[in-house]
Parts: structure tokens; C-alpha cells; sequence
């Protein structure tokens, strides 16, 4: 029996070991991808500012007209959007939104996401005379990739913050074959400042 309860606990032992290993290899690979994009943040509202050692990110990319794109419509709140990105200068832009993943264009890029709302593309009306007035938002997206915070040496953040809201934060994100994404490292005006560690 108590050979039998070592056994046990070794098999145990060594199936949380590996399945550590994964999880660390499958960051590493990911990080060490040969896909990067460089993408552009966006100031934060000032009321979600520095929380804790860890600096909020918001991108170009975060906030899509999808009527504008090439590619699907009539996403909804949750669902998974596989994003093409093409390169601009030193950025990369959205030019595509796709349901399902897809073979970018050469030389294009694909992320993956979730949509958090849609602004459906309806007219409103106006409260004075009850007459429709067109939407300025419709067909908006905001979309969460998952590469919305990152976190930096005690008490440097709000220097991070401050730079992100004058524009002069950007940050390269490499991608994986499924359009997932991981902050690789973070540039000011086009320097490299943060590195993220592969271990």
C-alpha cells in the first residue's frame, strides 16, 4: 500500500512539472515568435490611472469601426475577432475583421480578440424633436486582446502613464499562428525601455 501511495505521489509530482513545462514553453515560444507588430496606445481615462505596478494599456486597435474594415460584420458582445493588421511606417494598422482566423494578406499580421461591446448602427433620436439624427459611433467595437496591462518596477508607472497619454508610448506585441497576443516590449518615442523577460 505504501509503495503503491509513492507511486502515486510521484506520478502526481511529475504531471504538474510537466504541465508547468508547457505553460512556461508555450510563453517562451510566443515571445520568441518571429511575428512582432508595433501598435500604438491611446490615452487612458484619468480615472482608471496607475492601479497597484502596473500600467493600463489602451490601443488604436482597441477601438474598431468595423464598418470600414474589409472582411465580416455583426459582431456582438463576446465574441472571438481575429483582427488583420497591416504595417504602416514603424505602426500597424487594422484593415480587416474576420470571425474566424484567416491567412493574412503578405506581409500582414493577424490578432486575435474578444469583442466587450458593439454600438449597433441605428439612428437615434434627437430628444428636442423627437426627429432621428445619425450615429457618429455606429458600427464601434471595443475589443480586448488581452495585452491591456503591464507591469513595471515599483513606483515607475506613473512616468509610464504620463508618456502614454502625451503619445509616445507604443509597444511590440508578438503574435502566435492563432492571432494571440503577448507585450514583448514597450518603446518610448521608438527606444526600447521594457523588455519582457522569457523566464
Amino acid at each position: 500500500m505504501n509503495a503503491r501511495f509513492g507511486l502515486a505521489l510521484i506520478a502526481l509530482a511529475l504531471g504538474q512539472s510537466l504541465f508547468l513545462a508547457v505553460m512556461v514553453w508555450d510563453r517562451v515560444s510566443l515571445l520568441r515568435s518571429e511575428s512582432v507588430v508595433t501598435l500604438k496606445t491611446e490615452p487612458v481615462d484619468p480615472r482608471d490611472l496607475f492601479r497597484g505596478d502596473y500600467v493600463i494599456l489602451n490601443y488604436e486597435i482597441s477601438r474598431l469601426r468595423l464598418d470600414t474594415l474589409e472582411g465580416d460584420d455583426g459582431f456582438a458582445q463576446g465574441d472571438t475577432i481575429h483582427v488583420e493588421l497591416a504595417p504602416a511606417g514603424d505602426l500597424w494598422q487594422p484593415v480587416a475583421a474576420w470571425r474566424d482566423h484567416r491567412e493574412p494578406a503578405a506581409g500582414n499580421e493577424i490578432i486575435r480578440g474578444r469583442v466587450s461591446w458593439v454600438i449597433d448602427a441605428r439612428p437615434v433620436a434627437s430628444p428636442a424633436d423627437g426627429e432621428e439624427m445619425p450615429c457618429l459611433d455606429c458600427g464601434t467595437a471595443t475589443i480586448a486582446y488581452g495585452i491591456e496591462s503591464y507591469f513595471v518596477p515599483e513606483g515607475e508607472g506613473r512616468s509610464l502613464e504620463d508618456q502614454r497619454n502625451a503619445g509616445n508610448l507604443t509597444v511590440d506585441v508578438a503574435l502566435g499562428r492563432d492571432g494571440e497576443g503577448a507585450i514583448k516590449r514597450l518603446r518610448l518615442e521608438g527606444e526600447p525601455v521594457y523588455e519582457e523577460p522569457l523566464f
